[in-house]
């Protein structure tokens, strides 16, 4: 008898455990990011006047339906999503945002990905 009473204890157990998993509420899908504009640091802070630049042109984009900045480090880098409004193209956006990038970054890295796999990363000092 007590040994039933402790496999169905166990049973009882496993169960609860089982409904307390399946009750959990889901996870908010992430943010879709068509172009992710990446402000890094060589351990001096990010390059703030390439990021205000970017900052205006993307406060004047009405190509953008949504923009999110993502803080990360302790110097200032951050992730900059950009999403595309409908019908919009978001490889030309990926293009405006990658011509502002300098080639060779003397004060800070900085990158940008795209859709469809497009990347770029400027150049570290040497």
């Amino acid at each position: 008898m007590s040994r039933c009473l402790f496999t169905l204890g166990l049973f009882a157990g496993a169960a609860l455990a089982l409904s307390a998993c399946s009750a959990t509420p889901p996870v908010e899908a992430a943010a879709r990011c068509d172009v992710t504009v990446k402000f890094g640091s060589y351990g001096m802070g990010i390059d703030r006047p390439l990021a205000e630049r970017v900052a205006a042109a993307v406060k004047a984009d009405r190509d953008l339906a949504r923009v999110e900045r993502k803080p990360w480090g302790r110097e200032g880098e951050y992730d900059l999503c950009l999403e595309a409004k409908g019908g919009r193209d978001a490889k030309a956006i990926y293009e405006r945002y990658r011509a502002m990038l300098p080639g060779r970054a003397l004060k800070a890295p900085t990158s940008i990905e795209g859709p469809g796999g497009l990347r770029y990363e400027t150049i570290a000092p040497m």
